[in-house]
């Protein structure tokens, strides 16, 4: 063989070498591709799974906070309708607590029978139709909350601090938080 022919296999080879050499990067390009493609959609249903779920417990947590607030609005409507019903209070008193309370029971009943979403979206509509009356409650409800909240806490510290001490007291009296000089018997 002369050396042109040597050359021109060599050629012919390191030609073959390098076109399976590109093919085989595009099959790896493509299969690295399927499966990005592949990855990427299972965590793309994976986090639309996780967010239904998600979803599906915020909802159930807000339904069973509104039966609460209603059953709340009941008991509260009920309290009401008792104290203008004393023969105590005055007929003005009487009266502007029976309407409290039918208004009280009224939004007990609107709440019980409307779903979240559906309060959800009236919210909306209220806040693109009135949005300084919305802005207003929502600070009203804010500050309401806080005194609420703020006095809840006391109301717990002090049952607690209330307790803790009626429990110190009665470990005292027994005589198991006394302590003697002398030996027992």
């Amino acid at each position: 063989m002369t050396m042109n022919e040597n050359a021109q296999i060599l050629k012919d080879k390191i030609e073959a070498t390098a076109e399976a050499a590109r093919k085989t990067m595009s099959h790896a390009t493509e299969t690295t591709k399927d499966t990005a493609r592949t990855i990427a959609s299972q965590l793309s249903s994976q986090a639309a799974e996780t967010a239904a779920a998600v979803r599906d417990t915020a909802v159930e947590q807000m339904d069973n906070a509104r039966d609460a607030l209603s059953e709340s609005g009941d008991r509260l409507a009920e309290t009401l309708r008792r104290a203008a019903d004393e023969p105590a209070s005055d007929s003005l008193q009487s009266r502007v607590l029976s309407a409290v309370a039918g208004g009280v029971s009224s939004a007990a009943d609107a709440l019980r029978e409307r779903s979240v979403s559906e309060m959800a979206a009236d919210l909306r509509a209220l806040a693109r139709r009135h949005p300084g009356a919305f802005a207003a409650g929502a600070a009203i409800a804010g500050f309401a909350l806080a005194r609420f909240l703020r006095s809840s806490a006391r109301q717990h510290d002090a049952a607690r601090s209330m307790a803790d001490n009626g429990f110190a007291d009665a470990f005292y009296k027994t005589g198991s938080g006394q302590h003697s000089s002398g030996p027992k018997s």
